[in-house]
């Protein structure tokens, strides 16, 4: 089943408010058991909305680099490359591509790390523009937001209920959507963006 209950909304809160939380005490606050905890938060991850745990931690106490914005302008074919180049560098924190085509990533590294990116990293011939900002203060809070919480269809944007369906695209990434026709409109898209990147 696609559809988000309140017990889900209450585990994923209490997973952001502290991903190691053990899954017997989130048993415990919820009223069910630890392996039905276990099997919803595995039903979470199936459906893309956990998609990992992990540790926040501030990397600029452990070394002499800076805290970095990276501000970069790119050919909008060449975006989902430029993207998965810098998440895959070492150092880069957070990347966000816009539908402008332009890629903002937080990056912990030095000055002559982030020419490097520029020199020996990344296509230099995508980028059509970019600027580095010091960044002064950062914070990373993510949080439900209030109201009602479904999963909206990808294509229509309609609040998926029972099942919906699920679409696996050539890449490996998985799609929820309302129903089939969705389901054919997201395979189209993706076809139809394969055929742009690779004029």
């Amino acid at each position: 089943m696609t559809e988000l209950d309140s017990t889900d909304i209450e585990i994923l809160q209490l997973l952001l408010e502290d991903a190691r939380r053990p899954y017997r005490e989130i048993a415990d606050v919820v009223g069910l058991s630890p392996p039905s905890v276990s099997n919803r938060v595995e039903r979470l991850q199936d459906l893309g909305i956990v998609r990992r745990f992990t540790v926040e931690m501030d990397q600029t106490q452990l070394s002499r680099a800076d805290e970095l914005l990276l501000i970069l302008d790119v050919q909008a074919s060449k975006a989902a490359d430029i993207r998965s180049q810098l998440v895959s560098i070492e150092g880069v924190e957070h990347v966000f591509q816009t539908v402008e085509s332009r890629i903002v990533a937080k990056v912990i590294l030095d000055t002559s790390e982030v020419h490097e990116l520029f020199t020996d990293t990344l296509d230099e011939a995508a980028i059509e523009d970019y600027k580095v900002e010091s960044v002064l203060h950062s914070s990373w809070q993510p949080a439900l937001r209030s109201g009602d919480v479904g999963i909206q269809c990808s294509i229509c944007g309609n609040q998926i209920s029972g099942d919906g369906e699920t679409v696996e695209v050539d890449s490996g990434d998985m799609y929820h959507v309302c129903c089939s026709s969705c389901a054919e409109e997201i395979v189209e898209q993706y076809e139809s963006l394969q055929e742009a990147a690779n004029e």
